[in-house]
């Protein structure tokens, strides 16, 4: 995750004082019940007697916390295997690389709402923003709104992936960057447009303006179609995506409500010169600030996020990204 190294040492005082104050806040946290079992829920309070704000090789700080879990859940897709809790015991911030840069708020919370992006980034971390549901708005801060585009951030670590051996390094050690060892919990990524609830510590990461986070998610359910009016995403077809060698389109958001913000991630060569153009239902060419030029990173990955304009004809658009002579297109099917 690339890092603001432009911000000013105000905003890592600012998300420190933030965290001193957050415990008159109404937090939802994991009970040893755990979310899981939505028997457990209904009408019931769950709460736990104390949340620390933590900084690794620093001192910590109790604040007291009082937690009610809204609804009842009923889980039909999990990200990993599904136990009584998600919750951890041990370090929260165990097999996260650099996790000094994170201040913990809440050891464990459970945060319900809508997958609105889904990436993954070069330090081996799958990164996805989360349209939190009302209850949970109290615990964004300045920087999702200016960076994240109101969006809580969820991060799945490596050793929580699919695919590596238990008690193993997941990825091997590069200089400063270790990720811990496999946990074996083989999550998935989650789905955009889905409503899922994310489990794991409530952080804020300094490194971004003290942004807020589920950092490392330790487990999701997906709880159906989003109650904000965004619907599960149509699943790809030919119909929808057209692309040739040399570009590839991997996640985009659709369908996307006018006034939102939208993304899409491409595949191409590394450190290649790419362009994306958007072209409306009415048949002009959106001029969003976010659309245009990018650059492949070293993966060979480009992304872009623009806001579709509030008086957007609803219907479908036609995003198009060229890579050198290579291009690919989707259908974005935009709602009023």
């Amino acid at each position: 995750m690339g890092k603001f190294d432009w911000l000013l040492p105000s905003t890592r005082f600012s998300a420190l004082t933030f965290s001193l104050v957050l415990g008159a806040m109404t937090l939802s946290s994991c009970a040893p019940s755990g979310l899981a079992n939505s028997s457990n829920l209904g009408s019931n309070n769950l709460s736990t007697t104390s949340s620390s704000i933590q900084r690794v090789g620093g001192s910590s700080s109790t604040i007291p916390a009082t937690s009610t879990v809204p609804g009842s859940i009923s889980s039909s897709t999990s990200g990993s295997p599904i136990k009584a809790s998600f919750c951890r015991s041990g370090s929260p911030l165990a097999n996260v690389y650099h996790s000094y840069r994170l201040i913990v708020v809440s050891a464990c919370m459970t945060v319900t709402g809508t997958v609105m992006s889904v990436r993954s980034e070069p330090d081996g971390d799958t990164h996805f923003d989360l349209l939190v549901d009302s209850q949970f708005q109290n615990l964004l801060r300045p920087a999702n709104f200016s960076f994240q585009h109101g969006w809580l951030v969820g991060e799945i670590v490596p050793a929580d992936r699919p695919g590596c051996v238990v008690g193993q390094p997941p990825i091997p050690p590069n200089g400063s960057y270790n990720y811990g060892t496999c946990t074996g919990a083989d999550e998935t990524n989650p789905v955009v447009g889905s409503h899922v609830s994310i489990t794991g510590p409530y952080v804020l990461d300094e490194d971004h303006g003290g942004w807020a986070e589920i950092h490392p998610v330790w487990g999701w359910n997906q709880t159906g179609i989003s109650s904000g009016g965004v619907s599960a995403p149509t699943p790809v077809t030919t119909n929808q995506v057209q692309q040739t060698a040399g570009v590839q389109i991997i996640s985009f958001t659709s369908p996307v409500i006018r006034g939102s913000y939208a993304d899409l991630i491409a595949q191409s060569a590394p450190n290649t010169s790419c362009n994306l153009t958007v072209t409306l239902p009415s048949g002009y060419r959106s001029q969003s600030e976010g659309l245009g030029a990018g650059q492949a990173d070293s993966s060979g990955k480009v992304q872009w996020s623009w806001m579709t304009g509030s008086n957007t004809d609803p219907g479908i658009a036609q995003a198009t990204v060229t890579c050198g002579s290579s291009m690919a297109t989707a259908q974005i099917d935009i709602q009023a």
